[in-house]
């Protein structure tokens, strides 16, 4: 370890960071060739590429994009770079470009341009049209409907093109003015209403309130909305119409009363299938109110749709599909939707159980086809033929991408690098990214084939190897499950492979999250300063099946700290592990589980514990939080959708049961120090229960700091992380090198 001590230097520590955070990240492939080469020929290969390229520029705190182009070299059979990076030419300044489409005949590309007027909080809006000849039209959008805001957010915003670019969706929200006069003079006209209660759609989402979707004919600059009274509608898309003067629109309803619950990272939340017909021409001036199509006569959480498109839109959607209720993560549905006959037919199901296969040398693996995990499918997923579907899922140790055949409903895996995403399938060729612990994503291309479908790099993979890390995983038998097992990726510093060392026990949020092997800068840079890691998947990840996610429910505080512990023993017996040295570090129910093992296993004599916006108390969470039924799902074990009524401990005994779940239950036992990482601006788990944690440890006498930032509950703005890294190195030097305990 004295090899890394020198980095922990702040001046070395800013620098490190700073080198990785400007490490580009592929983010979008663009087929630059027309679309006539693929139609004149079977066999056209892709020409050329634009690849869209971003990084986190620490120095002007914002996160910048380029692009580069790859053209097909015929003699080396590779694709080569041409010229120099070009900065993102939308970006002008004043202006950003938030959001972007191009219609399918790939002849116009719309662009949605945004101006923030700081002192008046106000944003200009214009959506700017272009064709192969240059600068088609600019329209205002307050021209369209001086209320009308088009939602930029990058979770939940939509800007989709029909066909042939002449008609546009986007989410948006009408801006209520009547609330916007905060002047407290009594003598101007008075709004009773004023100071109502508004309630948004939580964590990321603070301020949408009611969405619908603008139609938006591009061509005479008019636009209608369709919007359902107590429904948030999103996810818009075209669909067949059947009649050239009518436009077919489909979209997601999420249900607004009683009330709303927190909306991102949550696929159990209730939505429906809403579609509805609109005029072309004459192009009406009052707004449409859609009809469900599906999911009306059941508690359903519908998400992701997509249409087969082959010289025209099919009247056939299909999605993902889960119960709503239950766990905030959990297996997926793909389905199949007739529109004109309203019918559904299951493509795969949400209830595959994933095999386990024990080996010859007596270690044990799961299958490799289960159920999807996915928050959603490819924006192009079908392949020409309509026959196959495209997606990605979670499994044991990676994110794959695999295809189902519509026919036989038979999963092939498409396995090319560690962990995969499909980001755009053109003419039967899929482009993807793939990555893995030691390595940053790379772009692939490769022609999809009902036998084998062969994958080849893009962009250049030598300068994307980290030649300094090793990494491995395994499996565990949990303790409290019969044939349920742990499964965790360690990685460590090439040299220290087989030397006792430091390392960092690191479990994921959620709980129904997954750890897969693909690239994480923040495991780089702890591989920089001589730190092993472990990442862990508790029982109750996802990944593995839908039983082995609802197994934890009710257990949270008692089975997933056990295979927590087991974990931290076997590193220590198999892996090097220092027994002295052992770091915890864990945010969201990762901070849970680190505060919570600190105190119900003082006798393991853990070095140091990191918590960013760590659950400290269920039952006081309830009351705060943007996703109450999380608290009950939880710590009671509801696996079931609960009507929002019943969202909330109904006697003494449920509150003490979430009350003796959580770390704070423990706290009188800690005796590790303890860094806590809080965000102000935290929905989903607000920070005044980690201030009362940080506040105990001091009275104790327990070592203890706390720090917080202006940001919500990823903590991930760059200044922010930025900093979280420089404190939590010089957090964890003070222990290793001084060891003040």
């Amino acid at each position: 370890m004295e090899n890394f001590r020198d980095r922990y230097n702040i001046d070395r520590l800013k620098s490190l960071y700073n080198e990785y955070s400007f490490k580009p990240i592929p983010t979008r492939v663009t087929f630059i060739d027309d679309n006539s080469s693929f139609e004149s020929d079977p066999n056209f290969r892709p020409q050329t590429l634009k690849i869209s390229y971003q990084f986190r520029d620490t120095y002007q705190v914002k996160t910048s994009c380029y692009n580069k182009i790859y053209c097909w070299d015929q003699s080396s059979g590779t694709y080569k770079n041409k010229g120099l990076p070009e900065e993102q030419s939308e970006y002008v300044p004043s202006f950003n470009v938030s959001l972007q489409a191009t219609s399918l005949d790939g002849k116009r590309t719309v662009y949605l341009k945004s101006k923030s007027d700081s002192k008046s909080s106000k944003s200009e809006q214009f959506i700017v049209i272009y064709d192969k000849t240059g600068v088609c039209t600019t329209i205002d959008v307050k021209s369209l409907n001086d209320e009308l805001q088009i939602i930029e957010n990058l979770h939940m915003s939509s800007f989709v093109l029909n066909e042939d670019g002449n008609y546009l969706l986007c989410l948006a929200e009408i801006q209520d003015k009547s609330n916007k006069d905060e002047s407290p003079s009594v003598s101007k006209e008075y709004n009773i209403n004023s100071h109502e209660y508004k309630q948004s759609w939580g964590e990321k989402f603070s301020t949408i309130y009611h969405t619908s979707i603008a139609l938006i004919d591009l061509q005479k600059s008019k636009c209608i909305l369709l919007d359902k009274v107590g429904v948030s509608l999103c996810q818009p898309f075209f669909f067949k119409s059947g009649d050239s003067s009518i436009l077919s629109i489909g979209c997601i309803g999420f249900k607004e009363v009683p009330y709303k619950l927190g909306l991102i990272y949550c696929t159990n939340r209730v939505s429906y299938l809403f579609g509805a017909k609109v005029v072309r021409d004459p192009f009406g001036s009052t707004n449409v109110e859609p009809e469900i199509y599906y999911g009306d006569s059941a508690d359903l959480s519908i998400r992701s749709p997509r249409v087969y498109y082959s010289n025209g839109y099919d009247n056939k959607i299909v999605f993902l599909e889960s119960n709503a209720g239950g766990a905030h993560d959990k297996a997926a549905r793909l389905q199949y939707f007739d529109v004109e006959t309203r019918k559904i037919r299951t493509i795969i199901d949400d209830k595959i159980k994933r095999e386990v296969i024990k080996k010859e040398d007596g270690t044990v693996s799961y299958s490799d086809i289960g159920p999807i995990f996915s928050s959603g499918l490819p924006k192009n997923c079908f392949t020409k033929d309509g026959k196959y579907i495209l997606f990605d899922s979670e499994t044991p140790f990676y994110r794959k991408s695999f295809a189902v055949k519509m026919e036989d409903h038979s999963v092939q895996m498409l396995d090319f690098a560690d962990s995969t995403q499909i980001i755009d399938v053109n003419h039967d060729w899929v482009c993807a990214i793939g990555s893995s612990i030691n390595q940053l994503p790379l772009v692939y291309l490769g022609k999809f084939s009902e036998s084998n479908t062969k994958m080849q790099i893009v962009d250049d993979r030598q300068v994307r190897i980290l030649e300094t890390i090793s990494f491995g995983m395994f499996m565990l038998p949990s303790k409290h499950y019969e044939n349920k097992y742990i499964t965790a990726i360690w990685t460590s510093p090439k040299e220290m492979v087989n030397k006792s060392g430091p390392i960092v026990i690191i479990p994921h949020g959620g709980p129904h999250s997954h750890y897969a092997c693909t690239y994480l800068q923040s495991v780089a840079l702890y591989n920089e300063l001589g730190l092993k890691t472990c990442l862990v998947n508790y029982v109750g990840s996802t990944g593995i099946d839908q039983e082995y996610v609802e197994a934890l429910l009710g257990n949270v505080g008692t089975s997933d700290v056990q295979d927590l512990l087991d974990v931290i023993q076997y590193m220590i017996t198999n892996h090097h592990a220092d027994k002295d040295r052992i770091i915890l570090n864990g945010g969201s129910h990762g901070g849970f589980l680190v505060t919570n093992i600190s105190g119900q296993h003082p006798e393991m004599n853990f070095l140091a514990c990191i918590a960013r916006n760590p659950v400290i108390d269920i039952s006081i969470m309830v009351g705060i939080t943007d996703i109450p039924d999380w608290n009950v799902v939880e710590a009671l074990g509801v696996k079931e959708f609960r009507s929002l009524s019943e969202i909330y401990p109904r006697n003494v005994d449920e509150m003490s049961q979430m009350y003796s779940k959580s770390p704070l239950a423990h706290i009188a036992k800690v005796k590790v120090p303890t860094l806590l990482l809080l965000g102000k601006e935290d929905l989903r788990v607000p920070f005044p229960p980690g201030l009362l944690y940080h506040r105990i440890l001091k009275a104790r006498g327990i070592e203890t700091r706390c720090l917080v930032y202006d940001d919500v509950h990823d903590l991930y703005k760059i200044n922010v992380d930025f900093d979280c890294f420089i404190n939590v190195a010089k957090f964890i030097e003070k222990f290793i090198y001084y060891n003040s305990q």
